[in-house]
């Protein structure tokens, strides 16, 4: 299970693991308490190299958490700042952002194009950087590979 928590990953990357972590009060699925259990590395794409990331492990229910940076959606390496930079960027230049790989930003593309279609419908008239943030306003991730509408 993965916990969201605030923190910033540039630090992380500069201190590794002496970086100070904040343990949950409780675990998600039972309410027990928490024990460390060690690292995982991560690879950020706003890194070049991987970090580790905090795991905790749950001795009532047994349980193994990872904890990831709040700024990022869950199965994905960039922050949920850089993806929207990428969108905005194509809707206003027409061109990819130099910056990360063009498949990558091409699969968040269509992905957004798909899901704005099947959740907002063919009478949605804003851009697709419009229904980007209605996507995210109403929780679901816009560019990702599920194609349900309430997928948060």
């Amino acid at each position: 299970m993965i916990i969201p928590v605030d923190i910033d990953v540039n630090q992380l990357a500069i201190l590794g693991k002496k970086y100070l972590w904040q343990k949950p009060s409780a675990c998600p699925r039972c309410g027990g308490h928490l024990w460390w259990h060690g690292f995982v590395l991560a690879y950020p794409a706003c890194l070049a190299e991987a970090v580790f990331f905090r795991r905790l492990l749950c001795p009532h229910c047994r349980s193994v958490h990872r904890l990831r940076p709040k700024s990022y959606w869950r199965r994905f390496q960039s922050s949920v700042a850089t993806i929207e930079q990428v969108i905005a960027h194509r809707q206003n230049n027409g061109r990819w952002s130099p910056d990360l790989p063009r498949p990558r930003q091409r699969q968040w593309w269509r992905r957004l194009q798909k899901k704005s279609l099947l959740c907002l419908g063919l009478s949605f008239v804003g851009s697709l950087f419009d229904s980007f943030l209605t996507l995210i306003e109403a929780g679901a991730i816009p560019v990702n590979s599920v194609m349900e509408c309430d997928d948060g």
